[in-house]
C-alpha cells in the first residue's frame, strides 16, 4: 500500500521541517508539499528538505489558497490512500501506521478517522466534544451523526475513491466542509479510533487566528458552505446535527471572537448576522444553535442603539422570537452580560 501525504504551505519556515519529520511509516509513500506563493523562506526550506526526503515533491503556486493547494495536492497524488497534514501541524509518533493497519484489515472502510489533539501543558489532549466518536468502532453516517464533529481533514486516511473530490475554492471560510460532507456520504464503512493521531499547533499570525478581521466576507462564506453541505446531507438528523456543529460551534464563536475584539454593535455586523440568521430558516436547524448566536450577539457586545435593536427585534421576529420595546431591552436583557472569553482562538473551532 502506498499513502500519499498531502502539504499545504503558506508562510511556514518555522514550522515544516517539524510537520515533514512527523511523516513516519514503514509504508511506501509519497510527501506532496504545495508551496501556496509563499513569501518567507518556506520555499527554500523545502528545497533543503527535498534532498533529505527522496518521497518529497513540490508543487509552486500563486498563492491561492488552502482549498486550491490541497486540490493540486489530490489531483497529483499516486497513491492507494490519502492524508491532510497543515503545515504547522504533526503527527503523533507510530500513529499513521496504526491508522494504515487498521484501514487494511477491512476491505469495506474507506475512512479511518483517528482523533486531533491540542498540546495543553506539555500533553496531548483529545476534543472535549468529541466523545461520542472517541471510541474504537466501525460505523457509517447515517448511523453515527456525531462524525460530524471532525469535519476537518487532519487525522483521517482516505481511500483514493475520494481522490476526485475537491474542496471549494471560492470560499475561504470552512472551506474543506463540503470535501468532508461527500466523503463521510460516500463511505461504505468508516473506523473510528480512538487514538490521537493528529497534533494540531496555535501559531501566532497563522490564517485561523486572523478570520476575525474580515468578519462579514468570512459570515457570508458561512452562510454558502452551510447550504452547501445541507443540499449534501439527505437525512433530517444529519442536518439538524451538523447545524449544531457548525451554527453553535463555529459561527457563533466566529462572532464571538469578533465581538471580543471590536466591542461595539453596529449596523453591518447587525446586517451580517441578521443575514445569516435568516439563511438558517431555509433548512433544518438545532435551535440550540440559534439560542447560542442570539446571546452572543446580545451578551457580548456593546454599544446597542435604538436604531440598531429595531433591525435586530425585527430579525428575531422573523425566525419566530419576540424581543422588548428598546428601553425595555436596555433594563431587561442586557444587564445579564455572558463572560466569553476574550482570548477564543478560532483555530480550536475550525481545525477539527
Amino acid at each position: 500500500m502506498k499513502i500519499a501525504f498531502i502539504i499545504p504551505v503558506y508562510n511556514a519556515a518555522n514550522t515544516i521541517r517539524r510537520a515533514i519529520a512527523s511523516i513516519d511509516t514503514k509504508y511506501e509513500h509519497e510527501i506532496i508539499c504545495i508551496n501556496d506563493g509563499s513569501t518567507d523562506e518556506s520555499l527554500a526550506v523545502l528545497q533543503e528538505l527535498a534532498k533529505m526526503y527522496k518521497e518529497l515533491t513540490i508543487i509552486n503556486q500563486e498563492n491561492a489558497g488552502a482549498a486550491a493547494s490541497r486540490n493540486r495536492g489530490l489531483a497529483s497524488m499516486s497513491s492507494d490512500v490519502f492524508m491532510f497534514l497543515d503545515a504547522d501541524d504533526e503527527f503523533l509518533p507510530s500513529r499513521i501506521d496504526y491508522m494504515a493497519d487498521y484501514y487494511l484489515k477491512n476491505d469495506d472502510v474507506d475512512i479511518v478517522l483517528g482523533q486531533l489533539g491540542r498540546e495543553r501543558h506539555g500533553e496531548w489532549q483529545t476534543i472535549p466534544t468529541h466523545t461520542e466518536i472517541n471510541k474504537f468502532d466501525t460505523v457509517n453516517l447515517a448511523q453515527c451523526p456525531a462524525i460530524l464533529q471532525s469535519i476537518g481533514p487532519g487525522a483521517k486516511m482516505f481511500s483514493a475513491k475520494f481522490a476526485d473530490l475537491r474542496f471549494d475554492e471560492d470560499v475561504v471560510f470552512c472551506e474543506e466542509h463540503t470535501f468532508m460532507a461527500r466523503a463521510f456520504n460516500k463511505a461504505s464503512d468508516i473506523q473510528l479510533l480512538p487514538n490521537i493521531i493528529y497534533g494540531y499547533n496555535n501559531v501566532e499570525g497563522s490564517i485561523t487566528e486572523q478570520r476575525t478581521h474580515r468578519f462579514e466576507d468570512y459570515l457570508a462564506n458561512a452562510a454558502v458552505v452551510r447550504q452547501r453541505v445541507m443540499d449534501i446531507l439527505l437525512l433530517s438528523n444529519l442536518r439538524v446535527y451538523y447545524s449544531y456543529r457548525f451554527d453553535e460551534l463555529i459561527v457563533s464563536y466566529l462572532i464571538q471572537s469578533y465581538l471580543a475584539n471590536q466591542k461595539e454593535i453596529t449596523e453591518p455586523f447587525i446586517n451580517a448576522v441578521t443575514m445569516y440568521l435568516k439563511t438558517m430558516q431555509t433548512t433544518d436547524y438545532e435551535g440550540r444553535a440559534l439560542f447560542r448566536i442570539i446571546k452572543v450577539v446580545e451578551q457580548g457586545g456593546k454599544g446597542w442603539t435604538k436604531p440598531i435593536y429595531e433591525t435586530w427585534r425585527e430579525t428575531l421576529h422573523y425566525v419566530g422570537i419576540g424581543r422588548p420595546p428598546y428601553y425595555r431591552f436596555k433594563v431587561e436583557i442586557l444587564p445579564r452580560r455572558a463572560k466569553f472569553k476574550s482570548k477564543m482562538t478560532l483555530k480550536k473551532f475550525l481545525k477539527r
